[in-house]
């Protein structure tokens, strides 16, 4: 069986090629090739000799995902993109285009292990976690389908990134590189529903990337009947998580909050929020709420509250001089908005 390039690091493919490449401009060739030109066969490697070309081409293999289906959203630039994998397993990924940036809403796990009760990917059974490969090639192929170069890459498409670590750390290594996809800390947010010892070695990796915690809830009783799989962290937890990941690495924190009508979204559930902010200290520059209107899903049994209730916990938020954003749903049409993408 060929080997996974986009799997490999730069040493490790390096070491794998000793007898096909033994000189240093050849490897660079090679990596332009591969995350610069995005080509998807060795025969397009032009500039290295054909002897070289046919080795690669031998040993290695430069795609392990297909584009099964493509929706495109009516309603703006939203493209949604179903992938079959080598072991034809299907996931998803959105491609996302505002006012000239165009980002990527990819997914680090076919399924989801945490069943949030109000997002479809939690009603998709978890089958395994993504490869390096896998995460990164997500990103190649939409560039070469849509002809855009992606800036910002947002891991919170299907799965829990955090319980993915390794891959979803060694996708992160190449997307900061300036060998490889040259994409700014500041662009690549990492979501997380609270796996706290994950997000706490993430913060020692220091790599600055932004984070997005799924909160949802103030208080426990109501998270766990939110999230049932919340791998025992509570609140407390996660957001001195929050707080340490800020401490380490000096980056950006979101607080991601669904909305629900009647369960989570009163002027009482605002007022708490923001006590509990700043009970933790995160009411501060480096840090702000992403409100999240739920979007309607086949049998999920709950509802959007209506804008005048919205607004109103948006402006409880900031009168305590919290940040805070209502993020406008993307691809709504096409099921690729936020908590939509599962089968």
């Amino acid at each position: 069986m060929k080997n996974y390039v986009l799997d490999m690091t730069g040493n490790q493919f390096k070491m794998a090629t000793k007898s096909i490449i033994d000189k240093n401009y050849r490897l660079n060739q090679v990596r332009k090739w591969i995350y610069e030109k995005k080509a998807v066969s060795f025969k397009n490697f032009t500039n290295l000799p054909k002897e070289v070309r046919e080795k690669l081409d031998g040993r290695f293999l430069l795609r392990a995902l297909k584009i099964v289906n493509k929706e495109n959203s009516k309603i703006d630039n939203t493209i949604k993109y179903t992938f079959q994998t080598l072991d034809k397993k299907y996931f998803f990924a959105v491609f996302l285009s505002d006012k000239g940036r165009n980002s990527v809403c990819i997914s680090s796990q076919i399924g989801c292990p945490v069943t949030c009760s109000f997002c479809y990917s939690g009603k998709v059974k978890f089958v395994r976690n993504l490869s390096r490969g896998e995460i990164l090639e997500q990103i190649l192929q939409i560039e070469n389908d849509t002809g855009k170069k992606i800036s910002g890459v947002l891991f919170m498409g299907m799965g829990e990134p955090m319980l993915n670590f390794s891959s979803v750390v060694f996708a992160l290594n190449s997307l900061l590189s300036n060998k490889e996809f040259c994409i700014g800390k500041r662009h690549i947010t990492v979501s997380s529903i609270g796996v706290v010892p994950a997000i706490k070695k993430l913060a020692d990796k220091n790599f600055g990337v932004r984070l997005a915690l799924s909160l949802h809830a103030v208080d426990e009783r109501l998270r766990k009947r939110l999230i049932s799989n919340n791998f025992s962290f509570g609140v407390e937890d996660i957001l001195n998580a929050g707080k340490y990941y800020i401490k380490r690495t000096n980056s950006h924190l979101t607080i991601e909050y669904i909305l629900l009508k009647g369960i989570n979204s009163s002027v009482t559930d605002a007022h708490k929020l923001a006590r509990l902010l700043k009970r933790y200290g995160l009411i501060n520059s480096n840090v702000n709420v992403n409100l999240i209107p739920f979007n309607s899903l086949v049998n999920i049994e709950f509802q959007s509250p209506e804008y005048e209730s919205i607004q109103k916990f948006k402006d409880i938020l900031r009168f305590n001089r919290i940040t805070v954003n209502i993020r406008q749903a993307r691809g709504y049409d096409i099921n690729a908005a936020c908590g939509q993408l599962g089968y």
